[in-house]
């Protein structure tokens, strides 16, 4: 089962999951690698553990110039009782009330938020996205969605687990922000700031303003601007993913149409392009379905392999056969959790250092050929050939068609070939 917190990772780090969406629309799938909003970010590889990859640090986007005005000094409020005296604790108090993010996408259009997009829009298994904007009294915000269940969830069923507040949407805005710790949106300044929660986790110190970034966990962080102009806090931005009780986990049984869809090659060819290949005297196409691997004899180490994947979210399955064992990614390309049988191999590799299997991809190019016959198979094939300091020398096929990491991959020493790695994980109905 995936993590149900997401502890964000970053990078496809053995290869990447969360996806986010930009704007209001849904990004990434399989929450992917390093911090901040990409939201749009693609999918970066997965890592052995089910978590999405920590988005790439950026400089904060600047706002637009603001028009110089004479400095107003706001009084300090007093927060409320219920307020938490933990930043951590991820509550805000706005114009008296508090809100706790995550929260659900109802709960916070309760407290007079109108949503400006679509909130029958979808989020898949552990995606989430960044900036959707809400307006009340006249007054723009912007806010997180995330989807942390095992199935796809429309926006509307969605949590909230994030708020961003800036003094460019806020003017003339006289409701009363607070933040744990008496630290109030447009009067205190860092000193307050510094003297409240302690040095900050990490900051940047920009022409404009000066941000002050206190992280619990990945996805899990509170920044706080403060702008030179007024010396006071401008924009507060607060993320907290991690799930709340009651999300649909739920895991079907039923077999996806996908899979039902999937048809074996008739012959093995010539075309490199067509990511066919020969295993153990039976013939695939990637991205194939563990099932097709289970009724070809190959068996699932349940040891080191999930059970089941959420809505077009990926997962990792060992297959073993005939005493050799590869553990490989898997796509779930349903819109429903399902069991990992329903869903699909999406590389395959054959080495002298291990698995061994009987491996042919098309040319009838396999392990110990010699790089003269590599030579033929690939010719009018877009191929990149490079050869490293050790001796070693890497054939990559792809379809420019198509992705550049979706590929054939052989490696050759001592002039024959070493390994060949298959990947695809383009999923295409013919």
């Amino acid at each position: 089962m995936k993590r149900k917190v997401l502890t964000l990772i970053l990078a496809f780090s053995c290869i990447a999951a969360l996806t986010a969406c930009a704007g209001n629309k849904e990004v990434s799938t399989d929450m992917e690698d390093t911090q901040e909003e990409a939201v749009s970010e693609p999918t970066q590889e997965p890592v052995e553990e089910e978590e999405p990859t920590p988005e790439p640090t950026q400089e904060p986007t600047p706002e637009p110039e603001p028009e110089q005005e004479e400095k107003v000094e706001k009084p300090r409020a007093e927060a409320p009782s219920d307020l938490s005296d933990d930043l951590y604790d991820f509550q805000i108090s706005i114009d008296g009330v508090i809100y706790q993010f995550p929260m659900w996408y109802s709960d916070f259009e309760a407290y007079g938020w109108e949503y400006l997009g679509d909130n029958t829009d979808t989020l898949s298994s552990n995606q989430y996205t960044v900036a959707e904007r809400w307006k009340k009294d006249g007054f723009e915000i912007y806010t997180r969605f995330a989807n942390l269940s095992m199935n796809t969830a429309a926006f509307a069923d969605c949590e909230v687990a994030g708020i961003k507040m800036e003094q460019y949407n806020l003017k003339e805005c006289d409701w009363e922000i607070l933040l744990p710790g008496g630290i109030q949106y447009g009067v205190s300044n860092a000193d307050d700031i510094r003297a409240a929660y302690g040095d900050p986790s990490s900051d940047y110190d920009g022409e404009r303003y000066y941000m002050m970034t206190y992280k619990y966990d990945f996805y899990r962080e509170i920044s706080l601007y403060v702008y030179k102009d007024t010396d006071t806090l401008g924009t507060i931005e607060i993320q907290n993913l991690i799930e709340l009780e009651g999300m649909d986990n739920s895991v079907s049984d039923e077999v996806p149409e996908q899979v039902k869809n999937y048809k074996a090659p008739d012959e093995l060819g010539n075309d490199l392009y067509s990511f066919n290949l020969e295993l153990e005297g039976n013939l695939y196409k990637l991205p194939c379905p563990v099932s097709v691997f289970l009724e070809n004899g190959f068996q699932i180490d349940e040891r080191n392999s999930n059970t089941e994947v959420g809505a077009k979210s990926f997962g990792w399955v060992e297959l073993r056969y005939n005493n050799q064992s590869l553990r490989v990614i898997v796509d779930n390309y349903a819109d429903y959790a399902t069991v990992v049988e329903n869903c699909f191999v999406t590389s395959i590799k054959s080495s002298d250092n291990g698995p061994k299997w009987d491996l042919v991809i098309p040319g009838n190019i396999k392990r110990g050929d010699p790089e003269a016959d590599v030579e033929k198979a690939v010719k009018g094939f877009e191929t990149e050939v490079e050869t490293s300091d050790s001796g070693f020398t890497y054939y990559t096929i792809w379809n420019p068609k198509g992705s550049k990491l979706d590929n054939y991959n052989i490696c050759l020493k001592d002039g024959a070939v070493l390994s060949i790695e298959i990947k695809n994980d383009n999923y295409t109905e013919e």
